[in-house]
């Protein structure tokens, strides 16, 4: 009783890390771990801030400034010369002191302002009107989140995808490695009883050509396990590579694929439902609603912008009197700037003809991506289509290889049945399973590629 429980401890130790997932649990995983996702999910914020940026365009902008100096020395106003008198003042002045004067000789030196001044001040500026370019600015802001959060949905279709690819080929690689396995296990056991036929020399049918020809087989399928064992590793490790898990992780997969459907799928509804959702020709719809706004931004170019300005300021000198006295220390002002754009050398018109072609080799790339995606969904679908077809005919003859190697088995152990016919209904068996599982991978695989290409899960 104690050898079974240290057997049954010592095996939850040795699985215990040993990670059994489906096909749903591989992708989530997968989404979660996913540094690309990552790398996106910052640009969208990246986006969101520069967005924010542009709106702040609708908001006057305000700043305090302080600004200070000092001078070698006080700054006078120096007065030099002859200042002419009035008639009323110079005759009243003239008849009271009997002599004639007209005028006064100036020469003197008065301070302006002292040496030391700040001055503290709040700006204000405010765009009324910029022929469009504020509003455009903020369209492509806005945008630019939108292509932000496609890049994020066309990561995790890309992500869903490889994790499917190496999901469906851990399945197919493990499935027929099973194949593999159990016909040498099978071929072992006839090659046994091909040399006790031969040995005891009872047998009509069996030579020693025979016997040596199943020798070669047996150490083909050996060397076709090996191949096989080596592959289903390496899918493993692409499998556990692309859920963003350690490379020293062990995991098993669970799945059943005889949950089968087959399509019902028609090509013009799947077409139009890719070019609304597809990622690539959503990237193009965006850009091309960018260039569209980035045109609107150089046609602003043309046209006028006005603006309001206002200030208020509180001017400080160390001398109090002059030309910064009290009464000069506070002030404010208020008004508007225009311009008008009248000749630029047609830079502006230029800028404007550039943005327009851009926007129709953007259409024309559209063009081209939308047939490409429309190609490539035909291409999937026809594949899908004949895949499963494929596969209901495969399962047929999977059965009856079966029943036929059973049957070749059975005669064969009563020296009925020749050692070749042994062997083919070996071989024959092995091939159309394999065939089987290899067309249920390439028809789930082209789901998967429609699902990527149309851009949403169709089948649940």
């Amino acid at each position: 009783m104690k050898i079974v429980i240290l057997l049954v401890v010592l095996t939850n130790l040795m699985f215990a890390n040993n990670k059994n997932i489906s096909l749903k649990e591989a992708i989530n995983i997968a989404l979660e771990n996913n540094k690309q996702n990552k790398i996106s999910k910052i640009a969208l914020e990246i986006a969101q801030a520069q967005y924010k940026q542009a709106l702040s365009a609708n908001y006057p902008t305000i700043n305090a400034m302080v600004a200070g100096h000092r001078v070698k020395e006080d700054s006078n106003f120096q007065m030099k010369g002859d200042i002419s008198l009035p008639a009323e003042l110079t005759v009243p002045l003239n008849a009271g002191l009997g002599i004639n004067i007209d005028s006064i000789k100036l020469d003197s030196k008065v301070t302006a302002y002292g040496r030391d001044t700040i001055k503290s001040s709040i700006n204000m500026m405010y765009a009324l009107y910029t022929g469009g370019k504020v509003s455009s600015l903020i369209e492509q802001a806005k945008l630019n989140k939108l292509l932000a959060m496609n890049s994020i949905k066309r990561s995790n279709e890309t992500v869903i995808l490889d994790v499917k690819k190496y999901f469906y080929g851990f399945y197919l690689t493990n499935e027929l490695h099973k194949i593999a396995q159990s016909t040498l296990n099978r071929m072992e056991y006839i090659s046994e009883l091909t040399k006790e036929f031969y040995e005891s020399g009872e047998s009509l049918n069996v030579k020693k050509t025979d016997y040596l020809s199943i020798q070669v087989t047996v150490a083909l399928i050996e060397s076709i396990v090996a191949k096989l064992e080596a592959n289903k590793t390496l899918v493993k490790s692409a499998l556990i590579n692309s859920l963003g898990l350690p490379y020293d992780s062990q995991i098993d997969i669970s799945y059943d694929q005889e949950d089968l459907l087959p399509t019902n799928y028609k090509l013009d509804e799947l077409v139009k439902e890719a070019y609304k959702t597809n990622s690539d020709i959503r990237k193009m719809d965006i850009a091309l609603k960018i260039s569209s706004e980035q045109i609107k931004e150089q046609e602003a170019g043309h046209l006028p912008s006005i603006g309001l300005m206002g200030s208020v300021s509180n001017t400080y000198n160390s001398y109090e009197f002059g030309v910064l006295n009290d009464d000069q220390a506070n002030s404010w002002d208020i008004g508007f700037a225009a311009t008008l754009p009248l000749f630029d050398g047609l830079r502006t018109t230029n800028k404007i003809n550039e943005k327009k072609l851009e926007q129709k080799k953007l259409y024309l790339i559209q063009d081209m991506l939308k047939e490409g995606v429309s190609l490539q969904i035909k291409n999937e679908l026809t594949n899908a289509l004949i895949g499963y077809k494929q596969v209901q005919t495969l399962k047929k003859a999977r059965n009856l290889a079966k029943q036929n190697r059973v049957l070749n088995i059975k005669g064969y152990q009563i020296d009925a049945i020749e050692p070749q016919k042994v062997i083919e209904a070996q071989y024959i068996e092995a091939y159309v399973k394999a065939d089987y599982l290899k067309y249920v991978h390439d028809y789930l695989i082209s789901l998967s590629k429609i699902d990527n290409l149309v851009g949403v899960e169709l089948k649940k």
